[in-house]
C-alpha cells in the first residue's frame, strides 16, 4: 500500500485531498479495529500514517510549486510589460523586497519552567555591570597590598577520642 511521493505529486489537489479523506477514515477504521482487538496486521496503520504523511507533503510541495509558478509568471508579464514601456519603472529596492521573504521572528519561550528561566536571565543580565575599560577605584588604592589575608590557625587542638 505504500506509495511513493512522486506519484503522488501528479496527482491534482482534488485527488489528493479525496485521498486524504479517505485514508484518514481507513485509519481511524483500522485504530478502531487495534482497540476490539480484530486487527490481524497492526503494521498497515504504520504504513497507512507514513502514506498519510507523504501525501500532506505533496499537497504542501504542490501548493509551493504552484505558488512559485504563479510568481514566475507574474515577473514574467512584469518584465514584458517593462520591457515594451507601458509599465511605470519599479525602482531595484521595490524589486528585491517582492522576491525576498521576511525574516521570520522568534517564538516565545514556552514549555516547563520557561518564565522562570527568562525572569534568571533577566535578573543576571540586569546585575552584570558594563564593561568599562577604566581602572576602578578600588584596585588602584591596593597596589602594594595583597587581596586576602590568611585565616589564623586556631590554638585549640582537636581532641581525639579513643575507646
Amino acid at each position: 500500500m505504500t506509495m511513493k511521493i512522486q506519484a503522488m505529486l501528479d496527482w491534482t489537489p482534488e485527488e489528493k485531498a479525496a485521498k486524504a479523506k479517505e485514508w484518514a477514515q481507513s485509519l481511524f477504521t483500522l485504530r478502531l479495529q487495534k482497540a476490539t482487538g480484530q486487527l490481524e496486521n497492526p503494521m498497515k496503520i504504520k504504513e497507512l500514517r507514513k502514506d498519510i504523511a507523504r501525501l500532506k507533503t505533496a499537497q504542501h510541495m504542490g501548493a509551493a510549486e504552484a505558488a512559485a509558478a504563479a510568481a514566475a509568471a507574474e515577473a514574467h508579464e512584469e518584465a514584458a510589460a517593462n520591457s515594451e514601456g507601458t509599465e511605470e519603472k519599479i525602482s531595484a529596492n521595490e524589486k528585491s523586497e517582492a522576491g525576498t521573504p521576511k525574516p521570520k521572528a522568534h517564538a516565545p519561550a514556552t514549555g516547563k519552567g520557561a518564565k522562570k528561566r527568562a525572569a534568571a536571565h533577566r535578573k543576571t543580565a540586569a546585575a552584570t555591570p558594563s564593561k568599562d575599560h577604566s581602572p576602578s577605584k578600588k584596585s588602584a588604592g591596593q597596589k602594594g597590598k595583597t587581596a586576602a589575608t590568611p585565616k589564623a590557625k586556631s590554638s585549640h587542638p582537636k581532641s581525639s577520642k579513643k575507646k
